[in-house]
């Protein structure tokens, strides 16, 4: 298989693939940074989940722009457009979750009990 059909099929599936990975991974330190962004008065959490929205949306963009090649392209099966499409709206779904999460770290500080 080319070098460019692999970058591709797996351009299909970064939204999907990356969004759901940042969004774990976003929870997780939901779990563990509240202890730290109070103990030194920070916002490392609502950093977290900013870095983490723009990542999801970088990954919807490149899954929206390879669903609209791969319908141009012939090696790539018939469905692969709809995959892409399907992955990008996936990941703005994730980005919703992701950005009700950074507010809330922006609203809560961690020190609540």
């Amino acid at each position: 298989m080319k070098m460019q059909n692999v970058l591709l099929r797996f351009s299909l599936v970064a939204g999907l693939a990356v969004a759901s990975a940042a969004w774990a991974t976003n929870t997780q330190l939901g779990e563990i940074l509240p202890y730290v962004d109070c103990r030194h008065q920070a916002r490392f959490l609502a950093l977290a989940s900013f870095a983490a929205l723009l990542l999801v949306g970088a990954a919807a963009i490149l899954s929206w722009r390879a669903s609209s090649r791969a319908r141009n392209r012939a090696p790539v099966t018939a469905t692969s457009g709809f995959i892409g499409a399907l992955s990008a709206l996936s990941a703005v779904i994730f980005a919703f979750a992701l950005s009700m999460q950074a507010v809330a770290s922006l609203v809560l500080s961690g020190c609540e009990r």
